[in-house]
């Protein structure tokens, strides 16, 4: 008799996973306070794609950020000086965001699950799509893409699923999400980090990891380094960074 799969049965609830990315929008928030002066730099290039965006954008109706959270990367004024409506899409918004997105009828605050897993148990064989979202002018995925996977990976990890599994998982994700990307009508500006590397205190790479699980973006775009956790923040012995590119048009 075959064993039955590890994913026979749901590894958590769709509580669970609310509760998770609750718990990770608190850590950004606390982690930016921490360390503002090393996120600076990141937080700047990051809205200057979108600026730049929304310079070369034709269309001047809508405009759909994914991945807005606490909008420490998001130059909201300038998305609303030049679009008529401006939606924001993360699973979990700070109550500021919403209470802003209740007092305006120009900027829309839209919670959605954008890894497309919703309820579902998680699986290695099902597929996740996006869920459907206004067609826009300009869509941003905001330092999202490679974070889709973290919280379900974190809750497969705990039930001891393989990591072969967890990374043919994690690249479902990723990959959908790109695609889904791809085929918008729209202009696409993505922002994401390409690598992972871990620095020990003498400055010397010790690890580098691909967060887009061998997905190969289009040769151009920005890039740069982020200081994600300086020393102190995961180890007292070295620090974490993040490279990170940027594309004001995926497809220009």
């Amino acid at each position: 008799m075959s064993r039955p799969s590890l994913f026979a049965r749901p590894l958590s609830g769709a509580n669970a996973r609310a509760n998770a990315y609750r718990g990770e929008l608190k850590g950004i928030i606390a982690r930016h306070r921490r360390h503002s002066a090393a996120w600076a730099p990141h937080l700047a290039e990051s809205k200057g794609i979108v600026r730049d965006a929304i310079t070369q954008c034709r269309g001047r109706d809508r405009a759909v950020v994914l991945g807005s959270g606490p909008l420490l990367d998001v130059p909201l004024d300038d998305l609303l000086a030049a679009f008529k409506e401006v939606v924001l899409v993360d699973i979990v918004h700070p109550v500021p965001v919403r209470l802003r997105g209740l007092l305006s009828r120009q900027l829309h605050v839209l919670a959605a699950d954008l890894t497309g897993i919703g309820a579902q148990p998680l699986s290695t064989e099902r597929r996740y799509d996006p869920p459907a979202l206004p067609q826009a002018d300009l869509v941003v995925s905001l330092n999202l893409m490679s974070q889709l996977p973290i919280v379900p990976l974190n809750l497969m990890e705990r039930q001891g699923v393989s990591e072969a599994d967890q990374d043919k998982f994690a690249k479902r994700l990723v990959m959908a999400h790109y695609k889904w990307l791809r085929a918008q009508a729209g202009q696409i500006c993505l922002i994401t980090d390409v690598e992972r590397i871990a620095y020990n205190l003498d400055g010397e790479a010790v690890m580098r990891f691909d967060p887009l699980y061998g997905l190969k973006l289009p040769d151009g775009g920005t890039e740069w380094e982020w200081r994600m956790a300086p020393v102190g923040e995961i180890a007292k012995d070295g620090s974490l960074h993040h490279r990170v590119r940027g594309y004001a048009d995926l497809a220009g």
